[in-house]
């Protein structure tokens, strides 16, 4: 009996210290956290930014393999003005997988052309007078694009393609001004000019153009279209991507005016009158040619 009571006294003493010695082999084997998901692809509720590439490769990287100093995209694949001006597009995602779109292209343009002409008045009072006045032409491009979307997505990875349909509006116009060194006077009834300047419908036959708009008038275009395209992500939400249009759009000419002046020897005045050259005209197309983004970096927070 002393035996099994003994026994009984080493166990209850040698327990305690087997799970002391437990207790820091399992501190020392602590489980491994596991590695974070990196989230590559935009997420419901982020907003991205994207730059049209098109025009710079063409313009800046095009220029440097040639003599060219001015090189364009070829017009089939620019925005619809078709003068390869970058456009910015705008998303906002409802969910990771669709997505309100909205792109902008504006292109705003004053040139201003100058050349000196012979000083009728100095030349009248000193036939060997040499001074000079100057004249000049102002070419005035206005034009302004928007597209209104829904894009749907699909991908796997850094790959993601994409499709969808938008709305399109936009408006173009050009103006041309002239002004004149020489004025038309009694005695000057067609003073010396720098630029020719006949206008089409030429008042009593000594007209000259003050300003006009029949190069190409002022146009307006509405238009439905569809997209599809792919975005690869080189980064999480830094991605380059390329998309393609189909369209169908109505562009609805406005009307084409001529101002011009002449010396009216009847009133003995020099009047200005103006005449309508066009009345207007629509035009219906279906191309592919690009509203938005053509190749493009696009950034997603």
């Amino acid at each position: 009996m002393k035996r099994y009571t003994m026994l009984w006294v080493l166990v209850c003493l040698c327990l305690p210290g087997l799970q002391a010695q437990d207790e820091p082999l399992a501190a020392s084997s602590p489980t491994k956290p596991a590695k974070p998901v990196t989230i590559y692809t935009p997420q419901a509720g982020d907003i991205g930014l994207s730059v049209d590439l098109l025009a710079p490769i063409m313009t800046y990287v095009g220029n440097m393999f040639n003599d060219n100093t001015n090189n364009v995209f070829p017009t089939t694949f620019s925005g619809p003005n078709y003068s390869g001006n970058v456009s910015v597009s705008v998303r906002y995602f409802l969910w990771d997988d669709m997505a309100l779109r909205a792109a902008l292209s504006v292109n705003n343009v004053s040139a201003t052309n100058k050349a000196y002409v012979t000083d009728d008045a100095a030349r009248a009072a000193n036939p060997l007078s040499i001074d000079l006045v100057t004249d000049s032409r102002t070419v005035i491009n206005n034009d302004a694009y928007l597209a209104l979307g829904i894009e749907l997505r699909r991908g796997y990875k850094r790959l993601q393609g994409f499709y969808g349909g938008q709305l399109i509006g936009g408006f173009q116009s050009q103006t041309t001004k002239y002004a004149y060194g020489n004025a038309i006077t009694s005695l000057n009834q067609a003073p010396s000019q720098a630029f020719p300047s006949t206008p089409l419908n030429n008042v009593g036959g000594n007209s000259r153009l003050l300003t006009t708009n029949t190069a190409l008038g002022r146009d307006f275009l509405i238009g439905v279209g569809g997209f599809v395209g792919l975005e690869y992500f080189i980064l999480p939400k830094l991605a380059v991507g390329g998309e393609v249009n189909l369209s169908l759009m109505a562009i609805f000419g406005g009307q084409e005016y001529e101002k011009s002046e002449r010396y009216n020897a009847s009133s003995a005045k020099v009047e200005e009158n103006t005449r309508l050259a066009s009345p207007g005209s629509t035009t219906w197309v279906l191309n592919t040619h690009q509203v938005g983004n053509g190749i493009y970096l696009a950034l997603y927070f």
